[in-house]
Formats: C-alpha cells, sequence, structure tokens
C-alpha cells in the first residue's frame, strides 16, 4: 500500500477546509493544527487516512494515485499560493501486528506498522510532511543561486558587480524576500508540539525524520541560505559604494563649477578695478 505526502501549496485555508470536510461528512479530528480525516476505500478493506498539514502539505495514507489525484482536487478551494509544480514523496507501508513495534525497512523502502493507530501514522506523517516541505525550500534556493551564479563569478573575477544600482536593488529585494520567506517556515521543521503532550509517540516522528535525512539537508539549507545572506551583505555594499561614488562626483563637481565661477567672477572683478 502506497502512503504519499504531496506540497501543493504555501499554505491551506484550515478553517474553511474542516467546514467542507465536515458538510461531506467525514467528520474530521484536530490533532493540534493538523486536521486528520478517513475517507471509505472502495478499492480495498482498509480506509484512507488523510492528514492536512497548514503549511500546504498533505500525506495519505493507503490509496492509489487515481484517489489521491481525486482528494487533490478535492484541496484547490483551499490553497494559499498554490504552487506551480508540486512536490510529492511515497513509501510503501504494510501491516503486521506480530511485529514488536512499528519500524522502517530501509532496503525495502516500506513502514512496517504493528497496528492500524492513527497516533502512529500522524507521528510518521508529521516528519513525511515537512520532508516535502523542505523539497520545496531546497528547490526555491537552488533556483536562485543559480540565477546569482553569474554576480557571484563576476565577484569572483573582477571584484565588483557592473549592474546599474536599480538592477542592485531589485537583486537585493529578491534576495531578501527569499530568505525572508524561508525562515518565515522554518519553524515549521522543529519537533511539532504534537509530542510535547504525547512523548511516548516521539520516536516514530525522530526515526522518520533520520529516515528522511531532515536534519541533514536542514544544515545544507541553513548552509545556502549563509551564502544568500552573504550575496545580499555583497551587493548592499556594493549598492552603497555606487551610491558613495556618485555623491564624491558630484561634490568634485559642484566645487569645480564653485571654483570656475569664483574665477570668473575675480576676473571681472579685476576689469572693472582697472577701468577706474
Amino acid at each position: 500500500m502506497r502512503c504519499s505526502s504531496y506540497c501543493t501549496a504555501s499554505d491551506y485555508k484550515i478553517n474553511k477546509l474542516v467546514e467542507y470536510l465536515n458538510n461531506n461528512g467525514l467528520e474530521p479530528k484536530h490533532f493540534d493544527d493538523v486536521i486528520y480525516a478517513q475517507k471509505e476505500n472502495r478499492k480495498g478493506a482498509n480506509h484512507i487516512d488523510i492528514f492536512f498539514f497548514p503549511f500546504g502539505c498533505i500525506t495519505i495514507w493507503g490509496g492509489d494515485e487515481i484517489q489521491e489525484k481525486a482528494i487533490l482536487q478535492e484541496l484547490l478551494d483551499f490553497e494559499v499560493e498554490k504552487l506551480n509544480n508540486s512536490t510529492s514523496d511515497f513509501i510503501y507501508f504494510d501491516y503486521n501486528k506480530e511485529a514488536e513495534k512499528t519500524f522502517i525497512d530501509e532496503e525495502k523502502n516500506e513502514i512496517i506498522l504493528g497496528d492500524q493507530s492513527e497516533f502512529i501514522k500522524l507521528s510518521i506523517s508529521h516528519a513525511l510532511a515537512q520532508s516535502v516541505k523542505l523539497n520545496v525550500l531546497e528547490k526555491s534556493v537552488s533556483t536562485l543561486l543559480n540565477n546569482t551564479a553569474p554576480i557571484q563569478q563576476e565577484l569572483a573575477s573582477t571584484g565588483s558587480v557592473s549592474l546599474s544600482k536599480k538592477e542592485i536593488s531589485k537583486q537585493i529585494g529578491i534576495l531578501f524576500n527569499e530568505r525572508y520567506s524561508i525562515n518565515l517556515h522554518s519553524d515549521i521543521l522543529d519537533t511539532p508540539e504534537f509530542f510535547w503532550r504525547r512523548p511516548s509517540y516521539e520516536p516514530l516522528y525522530l526515526m522518520t525524520a533520520e529516515f528522511q535525512d531532515i536534519q541533514v539537508r536542514q544544515n545544507i539549507l541553513t548552509h545556502r541560505l549563509n551564502m544568500i545572506q552573504e550575496l545580499y551583505n555583497i551587493l548592499s555594499n556594493e549598492l552603497n559604494n555606487k551610491h558613495s561614488s556618485r555623491l564624491e562626483i558630484t561634490i568634485v563637481i559642484l566645487i569645480a563649477i564653485e571654483v570656475i565661477l569664483a574665477l570668473g567672477h575675480s576676473n571681472i572683478v579685476s576689469k572693472f578695478l582697472d577701468l577706474f
């Protein structure tokens, strides 16, 4: 069976989504800021378990690709800043009541569940949702670094940037917006509050987070964000230097004009005195 995770938007309109689910008889449950709903699976004996995360991610347990697409289609009205290209990932899962505990078989890329507990699935879903959200942030940062590569190369070869003042300002704005957006979502990657009151389920979350290399990827993302910050600082300094240079040139020109006027005035006065 499939367990699929999708990141389709920046956020979901959770209140309207809950209202929609209630109107369709799905009786959603709240687990802190996560919404859980269960749908009948007409293609199998087990139900489809769905977890909606407010940061634009959804995890679906037990559906096939067609069913997942239908669920995502229903989400369209509740998405905020829908992504042009949604990010997804999936892992297989199965039940084994004889297993002593839930674990991940890394060779088979499969989760083995000891029972059908919604808390177990939610604990794992937290890490899976964080992973696909992290995919979006990683792609965004990589794209930005690729787009700014010519600037970095020019800085390395010439020590300055040939961009105009307006173009530098635009680049600074882009870098700032990107870093601000990512920092705004950084708390999403922290250990969820759900486990503060249910610490016995936290090992399942940590197991899945380790399987998804979330901490390692976070460190890489932080390093890349630092690179963006450094470039932001360099461009800011470059903009200040261009502004200072322009002021210096303006001052020199004004002084030159003043000297010329002064010399012209002196000549006029001298000629006037010579007349007498």
